[in-house]
């Protein structure tokens, strides 16, 4: 049902990737075609008040894509020209762009003493040799 469909699959590095489904087989290895790395940055809007975040989305080019089934944690489909049309809360820009925008973040929490979680998702480290 998903083949030929554009969809976001969760890496166990963390990484993101968009890319059109294009094959599969029985171990959840794909193939992905014009594939993009999306990173995003969420942070708290200038306008002082907390509770409001912005997210910076900027995207990568890679081209056709193997993903190996195992390192895949999380896989969906995506549409990525619904919703972004008037969205504030979402901004496209480019990787220069976000690369400074997350340096400026780093250096905000550096000041404010806070420290950024950071998700593991090492699995399965109990069967490494």
């Amino acid at each position: 049902e998903q083949l030929d469909q554009k969809m976001l699959v969760v890496l166990r590095d963390g990484r993101h990737l968009v890319g059109t489904l294009r094959t599969f087989d029985q171990f959840s290895n794909m193939v992905l075609e014009d594939t993009s790395e999306r990173r995003m940055l969420v942070v708290p809007r200038d306008d002082g008040n907390s509770d409001e975040t912005i997210c910076y989305q900027a995207d990568i080019k890679l081209g056709l894509y193997i993903v190996r089934g195992d390192s895949v944690v999380l896989m969906g489909e995506v549409d990525d020209d619904v919703g972004l049309d008037g969205n504030e809360k979402i901004r496209i820009v480019s990787l220069e762009e976000l690369e400074q925008l997350e340096e400026e973040e780093q250096k905000r929490k550096e000041e404010k003493g806070e420290t950024s979680e950071q998700i593991d998702w090492e699995f399965d480290l109990d069967l490494v040799v």
